[in-house]
C-alpha cells in the first residue's frame, strides 16, 4: 500500500505470558484506531509504545524497545519474570461492527508492461 493513501489503521498488541498454568498465553489486542497515512499511523503506534505502562511487572528493573519493520517489540523485565509485548500496525480492510470505519478500497495493481519486441525480428 502507498505510504501516502489514507486508511483505517489498528494499533495492534500481542502480549506473551509465560506464567499462566498451561504455560505460554498471547494475546492480541487492538490498543486503538487511527485514520490517516500508514506514516501517521505508525508514528502513532511509536507514540503509543512510548506511554505503554502495563500493570506487570509493577517493578521494572529493565525495559528495551526493539524496532521491527512496522511494529516494535516491547521485553520489560522485573524482578522474577520478564513480559514481553510486541506491537504492530495492521490496515482494517472491513469490520461488521455497526458504525466501524468503512472497508479500506482494495489495493490498485497495475498490469505489467507489454514484453518488448524481440531484438532483431
Amino acid at each position: 500500500m502507498d505510504d501516502g493513501a489514507q486508511a483505517t489503521w489498528g494499533l495492534m498488541m500481542t502480549c506473551m505470558n509465560s506464567h499462566t498454568v498451561g504455560g505460554l498465553y498471547l494475546a492480541t489486542r487492538s490498543q486503538g484506531h487511527v485514520t490517516g497515512t500508514r506514516t501517521q499511523a505508525r508514528d502513532a503506534l511509536y507514540r503509543h509504545v512510548l506511554a505503554f505502562a502495563p500493570p506487570r511487572p509493577s517493578i521494572p528493573v529493565r525495559r528495551t524497545v526493539y524496532e521491527d519493520g512496522d511494529g516494535y517489540l516491547v521485553i520489560i523485565e522485573g524482578r522474577m519474570q520478564t513480559y514481553e509485548y510486541a506491537f504492530r500496525l495492521c490496515r482494517v480492510v472491513t469490520d461488521t461492527e455497526p458504525g466501524a470505519a468503512p472497508p479500506a478500497a482494495p489495493p490498485v495493481y497495475a498490469p505489467p508492461p507489454p514484453a518488448a519486441p524481440p531484438l532483431g525480428g
